[in-house]
């Protein structure tokens, strides 16, 4: 982004109404033919003011004081200049301007917005759309995040959805495969769970580019296997008379072994 020169100007304003005498100082910014204006919050008399230095000719502590509040202030705005411009950010003046009295909404963090979306998860497995071992996944994807966040960001356990880079997303499947020992279904179901997240920021457009383009991870075909009869005869023999909820449990796994029901409908 090219450099969007400013300058900042100082001048007093005489008021509507008549006071003690002095005028409020106002603050003109202007950048590329835009510009806005904004009381700083001081006065001063007029026969004191030197438009051309844009300060107080007056030696009285408080003309000094007043000087120095105005050097502050320029030296705020060549900060948030300067920041805006590092950043990559449009600029112009009403923006400067919010930046100064800190009007600016803050960024969308990544855990906060994938705790929103577990809201909707919640309520999907309340209405029974989903099992509560998904649910549950979600859940435990949002703290993975924290903890590899907190390991790789000098502790901090969140950071701007907006810096979430295809980087961060390569070292957090590393993060999965190595230090929380997921296997390769787990692991890819987990960035699909945060792939879900950064494009419902996408389409918020709480982020512009998409740290998972031209990514594709790939589910390995699992052998689950299965129970032969003389294995499901022994269970179906076992006396859990003592543990009556596992007794239920084992009596709807046989029962779904039978009927070809899905447990996870019963």
């Amino acid at each position: 982004m090219k450099d969007s020169f400013f300058t900042l100007t100082f001048f007093p304003r005489k008021p509507r109404s008549e006071g003690n005498g002095e005028y409020p100082i106002y603050a003109r910014i202007t950048t590329e033919g835009q510009k806005t204006e904004f009381t700083i919050g001081r006065k001063v008399h007029p026969s004191n003011w030197d438009q051309r230095a844009q300060r107080s000719a007056g030696r009285s502590r408080r003309d000094l004081e007043l000087n120095k509040y105005l050097e502050m202030v320029r030296s705020r705005f060549y900060e948030i200049h300067n920041r805006l411009l590092n950043e990559g950010r449009y600029i112009n003046p009403p923006i400067m301007k919010n930046h100064y009295f800190g009007m600016v909404e803050k960024p969308k963090m990544l855990c906060e917005v994938f705790r929103e979306t577990n809201v909707k998860r919640r309520e999907e497995y309340e209405r029974g759309d989903i099992g509560y071992a998904t649910f549950s996944r979600w859940e435990r994807c949002v703290t993975y995040l924290e903890e590899f966040i907190a390991l790789t960001h000098g502790g901090d356990r969140d950071i701007a959805i907006k810096d979430v880079t295809a980087g961060f997303v390569q070292d957090f499947e590393h993060f999965l495969r190595v230090s929380k020992e997921c296997a390769n279904n787990t692991a890819v179901r987990y960035l699909r769970y945060l792939k879900n997240v950064i494009q419902y920021a996408i389409a918020n457009k709480w982020i512009s580019d998409d740290p998972f383009l031209g990514k594709r991870f790939k589910r390995t075909k699992a052998d689950r296997g299965f129970l032969t009869e003389p294995e499901l005869k022994s269970i179906m023999a076992l006396d859990l008379k003592a543990f009556p909820r596992l007794e239920c449990v084992r009596d709807t796994f046989v029962f779904c072994c039978f009927t070809f029901v899905a447990l996870t409908n019963v």
